[in-house]
């Protein structure tokens, strides 16, 4: 059956800010939708406006898909996780004295970068509200980025000879804790359409 023009209309206002994958699901629940009304009402354009306001205007159902997108979930998670490492690593870099430590300023101040854009892709992906792909990219960015920083404090503590301290040890499980955790959703958010 031919479907409606406000059907159709309203599917590809959908399309501009959904994969295509989600679209065409969608599609075929709206087009059910807009069936049974048809065969209730005996009117396409009363059946295609009632499809319409059962199914849920285009950016209701586009928020609905990106507030429940693995993207803005693995965001929310670095950035509730965020101050409680970020604390755990000042704590035992103070105590262990980072600031005598043979690191070139460059490489600190890329360290800096990296978490500061890391952070503002997470912020952004969690704060849009309409366009499903560009929190699965600014999630991804965020938490390659994180994933990334992790990884290079992991490293410089085990190259450089810091000295023990008990504060050290949870900054590094917080940091092993999120690295998995990137690790774990990267995967989902790369094949997620």
């Amino acid at each position: 059956m031919a479907c409606h023009e406000l059907i159709e209309g309203h599917l590809q206002a959908l399309a501009r800010s959904l994969p295509a994958s989600v679209v065409e699901e969608l599609r075929d629940g709206l087009i059910e939708s807009y069936e049974d009304q048809l065969e209730r009402l005996g009117d396409a354009e009363a059946a295609a406006h009632a499809a319409i306001a059962d199914f849920g205007d285009a950016d209701t159902v586009t928020a609905a898909f990106v507030r429940a997108s693995p993207g803005r979930g693995i965001a929310v998670r670095l950035l509730l996780a965020g101050p409680v490492v970020g604390l755990s690593w000042a704590a035992a870099l103070i105590a262990g004295h980072w600031w005598t430590w043979p690191i070139s300023p460059p490489l600190r101040l890329a360290v800096g970068l990296v978490l500061g854009l890391a952070v503002l892709m997470l912020i952004v992906a969690v704060r849009e509200r309409h366009h499903y792909r560009t929190v699965r990219l600014a999630a991804l960015a965020g938490a390659t980025g994180v994933a990334v920083l992790d990884t290079t404090l992991l490293a410089t503590v085990v190259m450089l000879p810091a000295g023990p301290s008990v504060l050290l040890v949870p900054a590094l499980a917080a940091s092993v804790a999120r690295v998995l955790l990137v690790v774990r959703a990267v995967p989902e958010m790369i094949s997620d359409p």
